[in-house]
């Protein structure tokens, strides 16, 4: 059996993607390990057979790290950069704490004897960060951070979900106003108007403290989609979108909740889930698209399986399915104008998507001379910042750079998997090795330590900058780099869209920062 699967690569490949998405899956405590399983399955199998190590060819790991990396920055690019813009004190602490644990993993990796390259492997698997592994490997030309990577990941995951539960204790003690007034799923109702004296809608949009939309308006028998500069009037039925706790109290205000559901009427006014398909419109607001020339408005965006409220500084991107409300003899002009091919909601641009990789890949190869070295981006990190900006770009005349959501998703989960099995398939006798030696006892320990740090000092960032509950658990699911804590975050804080907003700024740049460290790290 031995002799057969070494000489049949591809399929040792596929069996250890096929098991480790089992193993994947399986959640303890509420905690699943994700495209880690196939990092755990090649090891145990090329542990138990040695002859499989080094079967799969090394270029099939780069591949997948490359779509890992260049997909995460598409996908990041417009929150991201939008992020930026007030958030800079918990962006630039958080990378700090990186690099100082990274100076961290240098003197305790070497007073415990460690060398360069099994530091560098137990620095990335502690903070979870999986192309900082593939840096440090390309650095040494070899696979031996791998064992130190392996060993420290697990406690990387469990550490930082520990961290969330007992830093989120204080703040029950303690709530902020953040945590007192939590946001609500987008939702909408029919308002019928009281109030004499309401000003235009357009001041109306943005409502204790939240963002409304207007898409419906029934005056004197008529219904319409209603201009900015529109003032509801006693008598008027006015549908609103927005915070279901917002809208109820607006109701209030306006007037009350009507009896009409003025969204079920649709002979005058219509409405319907379009595709944005053209990509031209990749990357925009909503308060971009062509919509005032069909006198239509934009209600929810749907990504993925989340409704976002269609707030005129969201940005949209291909795949989203775009809840538009306009005149019913209008609405088929609409839908040719955004798209709507459901073809296209799976369907990339092949041309952006190879100029991109190509862009990244290029950029991996300029050096950076540094004190006493030289530095590359590399596979990872420079596919990543590529696609960052390329995904806040949208599209570029009629290249799209943006993949719609669910390819997106899917070149993210098959690119982790691939890298991961790889490079777990080379390094079992490694793991081994380092097992019955001991040192794999002090290279536990450096794992331990560095997430152990790295959990208090983002908690003490959180608390210092007086970061909410959901905030917390975000940042440290971001920082960290790992959907498995995203999700005991999300699952923990029922919901809270503030998790996966906070996850999404910290990503990109925590995700670079810890790449170039564990090339650094195994370059002394």
């Amino acid at each position: 059996m031995a002799t057969f699967l070494a000489g049949q690569p591809l399929l040792v490949l596929f069996l250890v993607l096929a098991l480790g998405t089992v193993v994947g899956a399986v959640r303890v405590g509420g905690v699943a390990v994700g495209a880690a399983g196939a990092l755990f399955v090649g090891l145990g199998l090329s542990a138990a057979i040695p002859e499989l190590a080094g079967t799969v060819p090394p270029l099939l790991g780069t591949l997948g790290l490359t779509l890992f990396a260049y997909t995460v920055g598409l996908a990041g690019g417009s929150s991201f950069f939008s992020g930026l813009r007030g958030h800079a004190p918990v962006l630039v602490l958080a990378m700090l704490v990186f690099v100082g644990v990274a100076l961290l993993a240098h003197v305790a990796g070497s007073t415990l004897g460690l060398e360069a390259a099994e530091i560098a492997g137990v620095y990335a698997g502690s903070v979870t960060n999986t192309p900082g592994l593939a840096a440090a490997v390309d650095a040494v030309g070899s696979n031996q951070p791998v064992v130190g990577y392996s060993l420290a990941y697990p406690f990387g995951v469990v550490g930082i979900i520990v961290a969330i539960v007992l830093g989120q204790a204080g703040w029950r003690r303690r709530p902020t106003e953040e945590d007192r007034h939590p946001p609500q799923p987008a939702a909408y109702l029919t308002v019928a108007v009281e109030r004499t004296d309401a000003p235009p809608l357009g001041e109306l949009e943005a409502f204790d403290g939240a963002t409304l939309v207007f898409s419906r308006i029934r005056r004197d028998g008529v219904e319409r989609t209603p201009a900015r500069d529109v003032r509801p009037r006693p008598g008027d039925l006015l549908t609103v979108i927005g915070p279901r706790a917002t809208i109820d109290a607006f109701a209030v205000w306006l007037g009350h909740r009507a009896d009409d559901d003025l969204a079920l009427d649709r002979h005058q006014v219509d409405f319907r889930r379009v595709v944005l398909s053209n990509p031209r419109y990749a990357g925009v607001r909503v308060a971009d698209l062509p919509l005032d020339r069909y006198d239509a408005v934009a209600g929810f965006v749907r990504r993925g399986d989340v409704d976002l409220v269609a707030r005129p500084e969201l940005v949209v991107e291909l795949g989203d399915r775009i809840r538009v409300v306009a005149p019913r003899e209008r609405i088929a002009a609409v839908v040719r104008e955004l798209g709507g091919s459901e073809r296209a909601a799976v369907t990339a641009d092949p041309l952006g998507f190879s100029l991109g990789l190509v862009l990244g890949l290029l950029l991996g190869t300029v050096p950076i001379p540094l004190p006493g070295l030289t530095l590359q981006l590399g596979t990872a990190a420079a596919p990543l910042i590529v696609g960052l900006v390329l995904g806040r770009l949208g599209h570029t005349g009629p290249v799209a750079w943006q993949l719609p959501y669910a390819t997106n998703q899917t070149l993210r989960q098959l690119g982790a998997l691939l890298f991961l099995a790889a490079v777990g398939l080379s390094s079992g006798p490694d793991l081994v090795a380092a097992l019955s030696s001991g040192r794999g006892l002090r290279l536990f320990g450096l794992g331990l330590l560095l997430t152990t740090v790295t959990a208090i000092a983002l908690v003490a960032v959180a608390r210092g900058l007086g970061l909410g509950a959901a905030r917390l658990a975000g940042t440290l699911a971001g920082a960290q780099n790992q959907p498995a804590i995203l999700t005991f975050a999300v699952d923990r804080t029922g919901g809270d869209d503030r998790v996966n907003l906070a996850y999404a700024l910290l990503f990109p740049p925590t995700f670079v920062v810890k790449i170039l460290c564990a090339q650094v790290l195994a370059s002394l």
